[in-house]
């Protein structure tokens, strides 16, 4: 028996994200040591990195969208049941279903938005204010990271509709 299209589609799609969670990883630990750095500097020969802050916003924006699309591959979002504690497992799968096709229509408006915004923002040469560095490199990743995102909650979509009782 042949595996379905969709599940080695989403076998390779999930992967991709898994990469990108992990090179979200590894910024979130540059910032760290970036932060850590810093700090040691100011305090002990008074003089901290440059630009330490716009940096950190920078990374900190990339790091998160990198991250979201696993997270949603796994279904490691915050699930509030408090309201559905008293549902059936169909109710369940059917509010699932509908909360992955409203993550995915917004991740895919933020991916367009955020795709549009890059290139205002190159377009009006927008700089952080110590290191000038362009904004809009921050940007670059994330149509991508928020594409991938929407991506994931429409197979995470499809798996809550196809799913059967068990």
């Amino acid at each position: 028996m042949s595996v379905p299209i969709i599940s080695q589609v989403r076998k390779y799609v999930e992967g991709f994200c898994a990469v990108l969670a992990g090179v979200g990883f590894f910024l979130f630990i540059g910032e760290a040591l970036l932060s850590v750095t810093s700090i040691i500097g100011r305090n002990v020969i008074d003089y901290g990195v440059p630009g330490d802050y716009e940096l950190v916003q920078l990374i900190t924006a990339v790091a998160i969208a990198m991250c979201l699309p696993y997270c949603e591959f796994k279904r490691g979002h915050v699930f509030v049941d408090f309201f559905t504690l008293w549902a059936s497992d169909k109710l369940k799968r059917i509010l699932d279903a509908f909360a992955a096709l409203i993550l995915a229509v917004v991740a895919f408006l933020i991916a367009w938005r955020t795709y549009v915004g890059m290139f205002e923002i190159r377009d009006y040469a927008e700089t952080t204010m110590v290191l000038n560095v362009p904004v809009w490199w921050a940007y670059i990743a994330l149509p991508i990271c928020f594409s991938l995102l929407g991506i994931a909650a429409l197979f995470n979509f499809h798996l809550e509709c196809t799913k059967r009782n068990s």
